[in-house]
């Protein structure tokens, strides 16, 4: 009798990282880089695709890259030691040390700004409502913040991602530190580390040596630079590293025996309780959750042209690295988790259940609230239902919940909750529940809506103005503060709602218009995006 066929061996670990990242290998894209460490032992370090197209440099393990928004928890540790010198009080209002902000803006303690529960808003969003892709001078990111005469939302009330907060923490820990930001990170980060390819860059315009192009794609598969909109970036998303440097890093963040006491870890590591009661998944620059019931730490990054994901399991001792300069089709967040499939495929758990759009066809299409000003889409993408904002067909995968709602965990990096009632969505974020109707869009009637609404307006809170205008079938809503301009196709929702769907960022930021009336006239209209609440434009010239 012959022998049983004996199986064919698993492919080994490098063998099945190789093949994850392998459509990357290529020499005509941008691409990434990878590093993987377990129990403080390197066990993967690659680069992929190219770190210039346009001189034809390729990537390495030594390729430097921006790591954007992963800068976060580096200054919320800075801000940590400077308490622990008696230097910085986190539970003080901004305004203690920016006394500039005598406005709202002050309002929000440093912890409040580090947790994006602040409430104020943000430079950058308001930015790109008022000029763009434009980048204002120096200095402008402060005076944004000082003008503000409105809020998001009380401090500690909700939770929504605020750049401007970091960047306000980041002049704080200027003035009291005696030192530039970007050189205190390294005095008192970057070099006890031995974190020698690690620096915050202010602006993209800068040329710095061994730092990947970013890349955007162009028409035709064509390419250009990604420049993010500003010279002056801190410590929302500044840094540039390197995956030898930040494998170093994470370790740390795992061991914590250099750098920072007990105390300022636990505050880092420590998720809030929104005014709800539910615990929220964000620390001081750090989301602590859960990965197929494994523990992790993380947080991701984006820059125009180039994305982030940190990701450390305390528990097992793994850390992963995946920063990409523009790779097509990559999601580095899904990439890293790959990685975690692959290297601990034995101790995973099983993969969080799917929402499928099948049993849930009736759900699909826009939802808008009055009350938080907010518009998002319920899409199907290869048989599940995501979560898009604005009029976005790209959505947020959906999971099951206990009480036959459904959620988009750590969405915006605070977990997004749909119940449905009755006919409404009751849609819970960053701590707060808004009833939520049908908006459908193209049952809008445009004629009507350019009719009432062509003109121009002004919103003295951002010095920009606005006119509303019909070009042929379309009505443009086009905007400028006098650093730039942005200039946005409108679909008309129906009654005084319209949602931004071309033209600009705004579209990705799922922007809605909506229409102010008094006595049967409009006097003004609303913007709300994910990030920017109530910014009111009023009226100055037409009917």
């Amino acid at each position: 009798m012959a022998d049983a066929e004996t199986p064919p061996a698993e492919p080994s670990v490098r063998a099945q990282l190789d093949a994850l990242f392998a459509p990357w290998s290529r020499t005509d894209a941008p691409g990434l880089v990878v590093g993987v460490a377990l129990k403080g032992e390197t066990l993967y370090r690659r680069g992929f695709g190219m770190a210039s197209l346009e001189t034809a440099v390729a990537n390495t393990p030594a390729t430097r890259m921006r790591i954007g928004s992963t800068s976060k928890h580096f200054t919320c540790l800075l801000a940590l030691l400077l308490a622990e010198d008696g230097k910085l009080d986190i539970d003080a209002p901004v305004r203690t040390y920016i006394p500039e902000l005598e406005g709202p803006a002050g309002t929000p303690t440093l912890r409040q700004l580090m947790q994006h529960v602040g409430g104020s808003r943000c430079y950058l969003d308001l930015g790109f409502v008022g000029h763009g892709m434009a980048a204002p001078p120096v200095g402008a990111a402060l005076r944004a913040m000082v003008d503000q005469t409105g809020l998001n939302f009380t401090p500690g009330e909700a939770m929504i991602y605020n750049n401007g907060g970091y960047h306000l923490l980041s002049i704080a820990i200027e003035r009291v530190g005696g030192a530039p930001f970007e050189q205190q990170l390294k005095t008192r980060l970057f070099d006890p580390m031995g974190m020698t390819a690690t620096a915050s860059i202010p602006s993209d315009h800068d040329i710095t040596p061994g730092v990947a192009t970013l890349h955007t794609p162009a028409p035709g598969g064509k390419w250009r630079r990604g420049l993010f909109p500003s010279d002056e970036v801190k410590g929302e998303g500044a840094m540039v590293s390197t995956i030898d440097d930040m494998i170093r890093w994470m370790a740390h963040l795992r061991t914590r025996d250099r750098l920072g006491g007990a105390t300022s870890w636990a505050a880092m590591t420590t998720p809030p309780a929104h005014p709800d009661g539910v615990v929220g998944v964000y620390g001081l620059g750090l989301m602590i959750e859960t990965y197929r019931g494994l523990n992790i730490v993380h947080h991701a990054g984006g820059v125009i042209g180039g994305t982030c994901q940190m990701l450390t399991l305390p528990d097992q001792d793994l850390d992963v690295i995946v920063i990409a300069n523009g790779a097509p089709a990559a999601n580095v967040v899904r990439l890293a988790e790959q990685v975690v499939d692959i290297v601990l495929a034995d101790q995973v758990g099983p993969e969080a259940p799917k929402v499928m759009a099948e049993p849930n066809q009736a759900l699909k299409g826009p939802w808008r609230s009055r009350e938080s000003g907010v518009l998002y889409n319920l899409v199907e993408e290869e048989g599940q239902l995501k979560l898009a904002f604005g009029l976005g067909q790209v959505g947020l995968p959906l999971v099951p919940t206990e009480d036959g709602g459904f959620a988009a965990p750590a969405a915006s990096l605070s977990e997004i909750r749909l119940t449905p009632a009755a006919e409404d969505l009751d849609i819970r974020f960053g701590g707060k529940t808004a009833r939520y109707t049908r908006a459908v869009a193209g049952e809008g009637d445009t004629d009507a809506f350019a009719a009432a609404a062509e003109g121009r307006y002004a919103c003295a809170e951002i010095g920009a103005t606005a006119t509303i205008v019909r070009e042929g079938e379309t009505v443009k809503l086009k905007l400028s503060d006098g650093y730039g301009k942005s200039d946005l196709g409108l679909t008309i929702l129906g009654g005084d709602l319209a949602a931004v769907t071309s033209g600009g960022i705004l579209a990705g930021f799922g922007a809605a218009v909506e229409l102010i009336h008094a006595e049967g006239v409009v006097t003004g209209f609303t913007i709300n995006t994910m990030r920017t609440r109530g910014l009111v434009f009023e009226r100055v010239e037409g009917r």
